[in-house]
């Protein structure tokens, strides 16, 4: 593991580790004081496995950093075997840092009579924290992982996956604690999704990469190792000169695109990148061709 982990991070700068570990570490004390805060406080739940373990605590008064961690340990270790990579190594230290600001924040708690507010606050925070954490390049775990596991290996798209899980986990609280609760929870996740789109810039759609560069062999390779995802190189001919150029084009998912502007820069200060959105993209590794 030791041996792995240098060789996955020996083409990283040590500014660029810095600033994913500062981002991963406010992004992941931010999401825990807006779900502490604004939806625990109102006996609302995050979705996936940040919604399991507020459930534990509505019901044993489980210490939700605790449980949280306990849940997502199982879920690391089998994303590390599948999946692997730098997504899983950052997704360890998000799961880290998302526990011990939850066990730190456990007593900031904001109980409101309007619950309406507090699930608008709640989910803006919610989509400020997790969008830090998806510029670095990480998760908070859980859900995440096994989306990532369900689209690799069952073609699943990645939007249904984290539907059918966040469906799952509402109707549980739903079925629990009444109707009311139900459709504030639903608002605040509507809310946060909606924050991390603005911040990520663009909504629920695929974006399409393309790279002029000198180096464009290297990038290539880059993406494909790094991201798994399919690149094609273009012919091309520069206007000016009449140079023959070669682009690379690829599709990626809009979490994925600061990744790529990484690595182009790692490979290629000069390089030319466009970026432009996709309404929707059918086939492998999106969704199936129906």
């Amino acid at each position: 593991m030791k041996k792995y982990t240098k060789n996955l991070f020996s083409d990283v700068s040590y500014k660029d580790v810095f600033k994913d570990i500062l981002l991963i570490t406010i992004g992941a004390f931010i999401y825990a004081f807006g779900v502490n805060y604004f939806f625990v406080a109102n006996q609302m739940a995050d979705g996936g496995i940040a919604g399991i373990a507020t459930i534990l605590y509505f019901l044993f008064k489980f210490d939700i950093g605790v449980t949280y961690a306990c849940l997502n340990i199982p879920l690391i270790f089998i994303g590390y075997k599948l999946i692997g990579g730098k997504f899983i190594v950052k997704t360890f230290y998000g799961t880290l840092a998302t526990s011990i600001a939850f066990k730190i924040l456990k007593n900031y708690l904001g109980p409101m009579n309007d619950k309406i507010m507090a699930s608008l606050f709640g989910g803006v925070l919610i989509g400020i924290g997790l969008s830090l954490i998806f510029v670095a390049g990480g998760s908070s775990g859980g859900a995440d992982i096994l989306v990532k596991i369900l689209n690799k290996y069952f073609n699943l798209p990645i939007g249904k996956g984290f539907l059918i899980l966040d469906t799952i986990v509402l109707s549980l609280l739903g079925f629990l604690f009444g109707k009311e609760i139900f459709m504030y929870t639903l608002v605040g996740l509507f809310t946060s999704s909606k924050v991390i789109d603005v911040i990520q810039d663009g909504f629920n759609s695929s974006k399409s990469v393309s790279i002029i560069s000198e180096k464009s062999f290297e990038i290539k390779e880059a993406i494909m190792k790094e991201l798994d995802r399919g690149t094609t190189l273009i012919c091309a001919k520069g206007g000016y000169q009449g140079d023959p150029k070669e682009i690379v084009q690829c599709l990626v998912s809009r979490y994925e695109v600061t990744t790529i502007k990484k690595i182009v820069r790692n490979i290629d200060k000069n390089a030319f990148i466009f970026i432009s959105d996709i309404s929707e993209v059918l086939g492998e590794g999106f969704k199936n061709i129906e």
